[in-house]
């Protein structure tokens, strides 16, 4: 009996095409291009130069996107290329059709792990 019960979820399981579903865990920004990337490993990029609002191309998730507050870090300029170390300040939304969304910032804040928030601790 118990077979009977476990089978129609082991077919299922089984099932060409199905896959858990993933979500965006993490988003980079180097100057003018965002990546996103999912739980999954999936990594999809976008060019935001001039349109802080669009779609994710070639993705194989469906999501728009909307980047708020971009400033580049003052770090940018620095002289031998150092610049494209340092992440641009801006709030990104991304959301897809059924309306969920994430909101991610950047740089990623610090944790600050169990020494209160604003307070750094130096070693020795």
């Amino acid at each position: 009996m118990r077979f009977v019960l476990i089978l129609p979820l082991a077919l299922a399981a089984c099932a060409p095409g199905a896959r858990a579903p993933s979500w965006p865990d993490k988003v980079h920004l180097t100057g003018m291009r965002m990546e996103v990337s999912f739980n999954d490993g999936t990594l999809c990029q976008t060019e935001i130069e001039g349109t802080f609002s669009g779609t994710l191309t070639d993705c194989p998730y469906p999501m728009s996107y909307e980047v708020t507050g971009y400033k580049p870090s003052y770090l940018s300029t620095a002289p031998g290329g150092a610049g494209d170390l340092f992440e641009p300040y801006a709030k990104v939304r991304l959301t897809t059709p059924s309306g969920m969304s994430w909101r991610f910032e950047t740089p990623q804040p610090i944790p600050t792990k169990d020494q209160g928030a604003g307070q750094l601790k130096l070693p020795g």
